[in-house]
């Protein structure tokens, strides 16, 4: 039978595995969203534009956004925390919270960076 200090390391250890592999996932997810901007930006730089000239696909995905929803979007594709698009748009962090949970259910997004991949044009199945 196992002693008490073997049960206690046994736990720690597995609880040092658990938490290696939700970083694991979390750490994946975070290089894949950094994959979809660094393919967004190159496709920008070549010129490679496989979205509407004109622009209509864009402004069918940003349409059902409010313009203060598209102005904390613009904040957000510039790279600003919450933090930062409270104070340049003058509201608190709450309300950004608030229109960017409006602007992830109206897109059909779960995150930051899948926010502004779409509402730059792309989806980011390249």
């Amino acid at each position: 039978m196992a002693r008490s200090p073997d049960r206690a390391l046994d736990r720690a250890i597995t609880a040092l595995l658990h938490e290696a592999v939700e970083h694991s996932r979390a750490m994946r997810q975070v290089l894949n969203q950094v994959g979809q901007l660094a393919s967004l930006r190159i496709t920008m730089l070549r010129g490679d534009d496989e979205s509407d000239p004109a622009g209509t696909a864009q402004s069918e995905v940003l349409s059902p956004l409010t313009k203060r929803e598209k102005e904390v979007l613009d904040q957000l594709a510039q790279g600003c925390s919450n933090r930062q698009i409270a104070r340049s748009l003058g509201i608190s962090e709450r309300t950004v919270k608030n229109h960017l949970r409006n602007i992830f259910t109206k897109l059909g997004v779960g995150d930051r960076t899948s926010a502004v991949v779409k509402a730059l044009g792309r989806n980011g199945d390249h």
